[in-house]
């Protein structure tokens, strides 16, 4: 699980960076700080290659949110953690009502299923 779980939070952080044509480059280290928070046994050599792992697939984000609300069901520290992060993440460039929809999407699904 905890291997789903930690590719299910990377998929959202890279959706965003997908979505808005980000600079992977630029994006790794906020990543890797990222992943380190979430799961501290992390090393950033793990975040990096999982970043460019998940940058290259394809996923389904709904399935993925799924994951990380189902993952993280009693944890509502972690939850919030991750969309203060995915916030963070949004706003480091022009925002876009797909932007406010997808933060939206995951607060409801962290937050609303219970």
């Amino acid at each position: 699980m905890d291997r789903m779980l930690k590719e299910s939070v990377a998929v959202l952080f890279c959706h965003v960076i997908k979505m808005d044509n980000k600079d992977i480059d630029k994006e790794c280290p906020l990543f890797c700080r990222f992943m380190k928070q979430d799961f501290p046994d992390m090393t950033d050599e793990e975040s990096c290659k999982l970043l460019n792992e998940v940058m290259e697939k394809e996923y389904n984000i709904d399935t993925q949110i799924s994951i990380i609300a189902n993952g993280l069901h009693n944890e509502q520290y972690t939850k919030m953690s991750i969309l203060k992060q995915l916030n963070h993440i949004i706003i480091r460039s022009r925002l876009s009502n797909e932007d406010y929809e997808l933060f939206d999407k995951v607060r409801e699904a962290f937050f609303n299923s219970q």
